[in-house]
């Protein structure tokens, strides 16, 4: 491993552990020290393209975000839902217009009548139809 600089050579237990060879091996917690300890080693340099690579990123990720803001709003912007509420009325006076009938053949007081016959007679004979049983526990 000779053209591996020696801030980022592994050893061959850190490549085990994180490669899960071993069994019997717990997972790595994290461990704070060793994370402030790298960081500390970590020359000015390398620490300043860290943080620009950061800035890059969060920026890149702003403008994909604004970038598809302003298309939904673009897109939106160009709907005419006024299509769909002439749609939606049109659909509902149509409903409107087939129940009519139906309403007043459900305020009809020979189908009213007719309906609290039919509920009493289905109850008799059910009644009447009834068997009794008896259980023993045993």
């Amino acid at each position: 491993m000779k053209d591996v600089d020696d801030q980022d050579a592994l050893s061959e237990s850190t490549l085990r552990r994180a490669l899960r060879l071993e069994a019997d091996e717990h997972t790595p917690r994290l461990d704070a020290t060793a994370i402030a300890t790298a960081a500390e080693r970590r020359t000015a340099a390398e620490q300043l393209l860290r943080i620009v690579r950061g800035v890059a990123l969060v920026g890149v990720s702003l403008g994909l975000e604004a970038a598809i803001a302003v298309a939904a709003f673009t897109w939106l912007a160009d709907v005419d839902p006024s299509g769909l509420y002439a749609f939606a009325l049109a659909a509902f006076a149509g409903l409107a217009e087939r129940a009519i009938p139906l309403a007043g053949l459900a305020t009809d007081p020979s189908v009213a009548a007719a309906t609290l016959a039919a509920l009493v007679f289905a109850t008799v004979y059910e009644r009447s139809r009834r068997d009794v049983v008896h259980v023993q526990a045993t």
